[in-house]
């Protein structure tokens, strides 16, 4: 009997986003993940209102953070490319103003919340 190979093909954390924040010290401290509030298109001279904000907010695991993000992106200069972007990619989170899964507007937190109380025991 034989198995199948399969062959992954990973990417450094520099194709993924890790880079020194501009304007941050030197040292280990100045690096931080971008790859979250950075957006695949970069118009000249605009920043999107996301970019001076912790990138989990844009990942809610409450509806109070869902409408801090939200009212983050009623804000920002690219709230319509960066809807009109997400759903093209299927992303999951707040992007331009609505929370998504998979591209799509969505009235359900990401799936990555801890279960409430009531849940566990009810699992258990």
């Amino acid at each position: 009997m034989t198995r199948n190979r399969t062959i992954v093909h990973t990417q450094s954390l520099g194709q993924v986003g890790l880079r020194a924040a501009a304007g941050s010290p030197k040292g280990l401290d100045a690096w931080i993940f971008r790859a979250a509030t950075e957006h695949p298109f970069e118009p000249a001279g605009v920043e999107p209102s996301c970019a001076s904000h912790d990138p989990e907010l844009f990942w809610p695991a409450t509806e109070a953070d869902a409408e801090q993000a939200r009212t983050v992106c009623r804000a920002c200069p690219l709230v319509e490319t960066c809807l009109a972007v997400a759903r093209l990619r299927l992303e999951w989170g707040v992007w331009g103003g609505q929370l998504l899964a998979k591209g799509r507007p969505t009235t359900e937190l990401p799936g990555n919340v801890r279960p409430s109380s009531h849940d566990t025991a009810r699992i258990a």
